[in-house]
């Protein structure tokens, strides 16, 4: 039986390819079956917390998996359900949305060579924070990567009341793979991200062939002369915390030709 070192992502390293697909088919019948018992659970009273914890699941399976699209929907799903408190009649369309494009990835009737930038943007937009206007959606996405904190729903309001889409992400490593599947029309990153600086990660999105022309912008609390923030290209804008975010996401805003 021939053997496929260092497959997928090293999680089977050493197993042979027959053993590889059964363990990948026996994922994807898995999934399609837990798919099914949430669609039935959404129109009783859906568990919150399983529903975030298979998403969470699926995120990092399918990847494992080698299958990248998958991926990318269930972590749209796992940022979709982290801004809801609980799901509402509402919500329930857009989770069930979520699910029937899960399908679709699982069946083929989304092919492994769709473009993951058109699939994102067909799902459903992340709900609106409190206190914003429900005004229309505009096909125009900004990719937080911050992580969930008070601050990172101060931006996400000011980008939602301007009718913007959003789509909030942790990990700064998740992220890097996300804007080049996803090509965001915007990504504003936090300075300071677990495991990677968010000046290196706006310098590589902002040098990198393939990600170049991807509108950047640093959030940061540093002072203008801090050496780190100069060592930024001069293509990517700098939001400073406080007083001034206003003016400065409005300058961010206008210098990548977004309002």
């Amino acid at each position: 039986m021939a053997q496929k070192q260092a497959l997928i992502g090293g999680v089977v390293t050493g197993a042979s390819a027959e053993m590889i697909e059964y363990m990948r088919q026996d994922f994807l019948d898995t999934t399609r079956e837990r798919l099914l018992l949430f669609e039935q659970s959404l129109s009783d009273s859906p568990d919150l917390d399983a529903l975030r914890y298979f998403a969470f699941e699926i995120k990092g399976q399918a990847r494992n998996f080698g299958l990248p699209l998958m991926g990318i929907i269930a972590a749209r799903l796992e940022d979709y359900l982290h801004a809801l408190d609980h799901v509402s009649d509402w919500s329930a369309a857009g989770v069930n949305a979520f699910l029937d494009t899960l399908r679709s990835a699982i069946d083929g009737g989304i092919t492994d060579d769709a473009d993951p930038s058109l699939v994102v943007r067909g799902l459903p937009a992340r709900p609106r924070l409190l206190g914003v206007d429900d005004n229309d959606v505009l096909d125009v996405e900004v990719m937080l990567v911050m992580e969930h904190a008070s601050q990172t729903n101060f931006v996400e309001r000011e980008m939602q009341a301007c009718g913007y889409r959003t789509t909030v992400v942790a990990s700064p490593f998740e992220a890097f793979e996300s804007v080049i599947r996803t090509r965001p029309d915007m990504v504003i990153v936090a300075a300071v991200l677990p495991g990677l600086s968010g000046i290196d990660l706006a310098t590589a999105l902002a040098t990198m062939p393939d990600t170049r022309n991807t509108p950047v912008a640093v959030l940061t609390s540093l002072d203008d002369d801090n050496a780190n923030l100069n060592l930024l290209p001069k293509s990517v804008p700098v939001i400073h915390k406080g007083e001034n975010f206003g003016d400065d996401l409005a300058k961010a805003l206008s210098h990548h030709f977004l309002l």
